[in-house]
This record gives structure tokens, sequence and C-alpha cells, in this order.
């Protein structure tokens, strides 16, 4: 797609005036790299120095130096829409239509559900996402003046275009469930308090609302604390933890709940986007193309067929977990022959040393968290309940041979947990009390207050 350009202003912002959602998950800061695009004519600046057509370069850190230019917009660089939706369980039918939708940092999925079940399904990015990739580039911007306003007239952009492909007729209600922050935003609260000591939210529980068009009743799953949201309550409606079992929500926030039999504690481990793609040279969500999983005879499977343009999240533990157990990656994540750095997939589909070090940091904070939780605890989880989408295609022999996950466990997936909760309180008003109970189950533990998390975490970035 060719676009003309006529303003000297930031590229990246003319072309979203201009309708263009780019892949902005790293805030606009150039990390990134996803919202490059290819110059075309004129005369242009990238980073403060002089850039030449044709020429790639990422939109944030360029503008036109006067005049007009063209440039070309390339698929990657755009906000495409997921590839489907996550498995989710349905508790209970309502009498009459209503929906439900899980508000992720990243994407946001929907179902509407009538007396038979569900009546049509749908899902899309999160419009936020070109104010970055998670919660704390999120709470930076809400800091900005206006910026509060600017987030939630963006989801609820996207929530209005889901309605509007949902189709639906005569809808009595509305759910939805997400982290504190999303679920703040979307009511327009302000969630700078969850970004600084002592990261308390300003607000868990939201009133329903009859005042967002072209919603009839809106109602919030409520939030356990600033960084354990409604999408953890409804895993914990779910998953109906017995003693000694743990929610994990796999995410670029994993949350962890383990229910010790004397009470429940929880934490969040920062992951980051590396699972969703973000910052490594031919990551991307899981849409169409991408390579989705890595088979140990070395071929591969893409999402929706055809040659691939990238690899997803759970294709990356398969690559990690296979790699290593053929011996061509040591325990340290560089690659055996000294003179590789970079490994062709396919065409155009690489995997670097530098790639390989962002899937370790983020394997181990997930891994890291789980065991200081437990040392914590002073006991083992005997089973693992895994929710969210990453989790869905997740191959968990690998991510256990990575050191992701625990050996030794029951090990069980439970889908969307968070749309499964909307999808309850959407059908079941009356469940409200039950999932205010839910909520106010876990005691939050920030990693931070663990001792030994810092040491299992650098261990954790070995493979074993």
């Amino acid at each position: 797609m060719k676009i003309s350009v006529t303003s000297s202003e930031n590229l990246a912002e003319y072309l979203k005036g201009k309708g263009v959602a780019l892949d902005m998950r790293c805030n606009g800061s150039g990390r990134c790299g996803r919202c490059r695009v290819k110059l075309v004519s004129g005369e242009w600046q990238c980073g403060g120095s002089p850039a030449f057509p044709p020429a790639e370069v990422p939109a944030c850190r360029t503008r036109l130096v006067g005049g007009r230019g063209i440039v070309e917009v390339p698929e990657p660089a755009e906000a495409a829409a997921p590839a489907g939706m996550p498995g989710f369980e349905l508790p209970v039918l309502p009498s009459r239509t209503v929906a439900a939708v899980d508000v992720g940092t990243t994407t946001l999925a929907a179902v509407g559900i009538g007396r038979d079940g569900v009546e049509a399904a749908a899902g899309c990015f999160n419009g936020q996402s070109r104010y970055g990739d998670n919660v704390v580039a999120r709470i930076a911007y809400a800091a900005r003046p206006g910026g509060v306003a600017e987030l939630q007239k963006t989801v609820l952009g996207s929530l209005r275009r889901l309605w509007d492909e949902l189709a639906l007729s005569g809808v009595d209600r509305i759910a939805v469930a997400g982290n504190t922050v999303m679920c703040a935003l979307l009511h327009g609260v302000d969630p700078t308090p969850i970004g600084t000591y002592p990261f308390r939210a300003p607000v868990l529980r939201f009133p329903p609302r009859r005042d967002l068009p072209p919603f009839p009743e809106l109602l919030t799953v409520p939030c356990i604390s600033g960084y354990l949201g409604g999408d953890v309550t409804s895993g914990l409606y779910a998953a109906d933890l017995r003693a000694g079992e743990m929610l994990v929500d796999l995410g670029t926030n994993c949350e962890i709940v383990f229910n010790t039999g004397k009470g429940y504690v929880g934490t969040s481990a920062a992951a980051g986007p590396a699972f969703e793609g973000a910052g490594l040279r031919s990551g991307m969500r899981a849409t169409p193309g991408a390579i989705e999983r890595f088979f140990r005879d070395g071929g591969f499977s893409v999402i929706g067929g055809g040659a691939p343009r990238g690899i997803c999240g759970s294709a990356y533990i398969d690559y990690l977990a296979l790699e290593r157990a053929a011996g061509r990656i040591n325990e340290f994540g560089r690659f055996v022959d000294p003179v590789e750095s970079c490994r062709e997939i396919a065409p155009g589909v690489v995997v670097g040393e530098d790639d390989v070090e962002q899937l370790l940091k983020a394997k181990a904070a997930i891994g890291a968290g789980i065991a200081a939780l437990e040392n914590h605890c002073g006991m083992t989880a005997k089973k693992l309940v895994l929710a969210g989408g990453f989790a869905c295609g997740l191959e968990v022999e690998n991510a256990v041979a990575i050191g992701m996950l625990p050996a030794g466990r029951e090990i069980v997936r439970i889908g969307n947990s968070s749309l499964t909760g909307a999808a309850a309180l959407a059908a079941d008003p009356g469940l409200m009390p039950e999932l205010v109970r839910l909520s106010g189950l876990p005691k939050e533990l920030p990693l931070a207050q663990l001792a030994d998390f810092e040491r299992r975490f650098v261990n954790a970035l070995l493979l074993p």
C-alpha cells in the first residue's frame, strides 16, 4: 500500500491520522522495528539523519523534510488481525443473547452467546498496542496530558469494531474481563498509581455502565490488585483450584496464583513481549503466515499454510527445546557452530543469537516466578493449570525441556479463562458476588519481595 505524505510530522503519527494502524508495540521508541516502511520518493530524515529512497525505515523515527513524499507500507508493519480465538468454556447459557469480551493488552476476543450457545465470535488487536506492548508503557502514556482519554477512546474503538463484527441483535448485556490496567483504561480511570509505590490500583470493582453506546449494560469482572486483574479472577472461577494446585496465566505478564490449602497467594512475572514476537528478527503474533510448530525431523507447520513470514511464540519454544536437544545450541543459548550468529529457517525467516537471548529472559521470568512462589510457600504445586491464548498452542513437553515449566507435575490447559469468566457473568449477572469473593482470595506477593527470585532468574537464563 503506497501513501502520499505532505506533512513533516512524525511519520507514524501521520499514517495513524490517515487510518493506517502500524505495529507500534515498543510505543514508538524505535526498539522493535515492527513499524518499518519503505521510502519511495521524497526527502526524509530518520533519527535525525538523512534517509534516501529506496530505504526501509522505522516510521516512528522518520519524518518528511519538505515537499511531498511517498511511502510504501508492507504487510508486516500493519497491525494484522489475530488468526483465531483461543478456546474457552461456556459454563452457563443465558435466557437471552449476551456478549463477552476478553480485553487483553495485545488482543481482544469476543463472543455472542444465546440460548443454544455461541452465536458469533470475533477477535482483533487492541488498538492501544500502538502506545506500547505492555502495561508499563500504557501507564506511562496515561501519565501524559490527555493520555487516559486517548487510551480509553482507542480501546472503546476496538471494542466497537468487535461489536459490529458480532452483528448481534437484542443483546441484553456485555461483560468484560482484563488485567487491572486494561479495565481501568476502559472505564476512563487513571492507572498511574499502579506504576508507582505502593503500586495500588485506584479501583478494583467497576460499577455497571449504561453510558457507553452502543453497548446496553456493561459489566466488568472485578480485579484482585494492581497486577492481578479480572482476567485472573476469571481464571480462578474457571480453574476451581484445589489445595496444592497452581494457576499460571501465560502472557506478556505471567500471573501465578497458588492455592496452598491454607490460602491463596499470587504474583505477576514480567515475561515481556518476546513470546508475542516483539523485538525478534522474524517474530510475529500467531497470525496467518507464522510458523506455529517445529518438529524433530526439521520440519515446521505454518498457520494458514503456504510460505512462512515469521515465527510465533509456540514455535520459538519448540525451536529452543529441539535445537538444544540436538546439540546445536549450548546451555548459554549460543550456537555451537562458531561461525554462526544467525540461522535462516526459510527465505527471509531467521533466528539469531540475540533472539535466543530475549527468549531465555522470557522463559526465565516464568520459570523463576513459579519456583520462587513455591519456595516462599514451602511446598510444590502438584498440578499446574495453564490459561491464556499462548498456552493453547504450547507444546508442554518442550516448555518443560527448556525449564520454563517445572518437570514432574500434572499440567492441564483451560484455554481463554478470562473469556470464560466474562461469558459466565454476561449470562448470569447474579454471579458477581461469587466473582467478588474470588477476587478477595489471593494475597499478592510482588516478586521483589521474594528473596530468592533474582538468583533463580539468573540461573533460569541457562538451558538445561
